[in-house]
């Protein structure tokens, strides 16, 4: 009877959605049709690229509850590196090589040589977690999906799709980006594509999410080192 009762939640929660999409009158309404629409799910795969003169950063992720993986390659200038994120188990793992640790992730050079291509744990209880897991997990990606100020209602055919977006600005790290984020233009609202510009410096970034509700599996590496031994505290 509890597999029913789920079932029949699920399907009122759908219909819910899709009716709240076809309703929406404003931009308000619309970011929380999209919002509601993207928590209804666990987990989803999602592609970004950022780009700023001479930066380039790009970001191959599955996230689900509590867990996930991010697979980055990073470019600047002449030079390029891998960087891998890991969180589960309430811990964050990063590896990468002496290019990426000292320039993706905040480690000085000297570290970066030595800890280059190994697994660097980071306990949910350091300073550096929270940076780390950052649209790492489900929860914190669907936290940072949707602008919430300065709302605007935007139509448009995005990857051969007719669109409605939510376009507004978004303060990150003292920075102004102004962001959009696409859903169908019928059926349920769920976000399948985000573009962020930020004029100031002329960087841009775009991510599709896709496969949304399929199984995240991450494992924890069997060997690490901690980040205080890293830092040396």
């Amino acid at each position: 009877m509890r597999r029913i009762g789920v079932l029949v939640l699920v399907v009122a929660t759908a219909a819910a959605v899709t009716a709240v999409a076809l309703a929406a009158r404003s931009p308000k309404q619309l970011r929380a049709a999209m919002l509601a629409a993207a928590s209804s799910r666990h987990s989803v795969h999602y592609v970004s690229t950022s780009s700023a003169p001479g930066h380039f950063v790009r970001m191959v992720s599955d996230v689900g509850p509590g867990r996930g993986i991010q697979r980055i390659t990073v470019r600047k200038g002449s030079h390029s590196g891998p960087a891998t994120v890991l969180i589960v188990g309430g811990s964050g793992y990063i590896r990468g090589n002496a290019f990426t640790l000292s320039n993706y992730f905040p480690l000085d050079k000297p570290q970066a040589r030595r800890y280059a291509g190994k697994w660097i744990s980071i306990p949910s209880t350091s300073g550096a977690y929270a940076a780390v897991a950052a649209d790492a997990t489900f929860a914190s990606f669907v936290s940072d999906l949707l602008p919430s100020k300065h709302l605007g209602l935007v139509r448009a055919t995005v990857a051969g799709r007719k669109a409605l977006g939510v376009r507004g600005v978004v303060d990150q790290r003292g920075l102004e980006l102004t962001e959009t984020v696409y859903a169908p233009a019928a059926g349920t609202p769920l976000p399948f594509d985000e573009k962020a510009v930020a004029a100031r410096i002329r960087a841009t970034s775009v991510a599709r999410m896709s496969r949304w509700n399929e199984p995240v599996h991450v494992a924890a590496p069997a060997h690490s080192v901690p980040i205080s031994t890293v830092l040396g505290q």
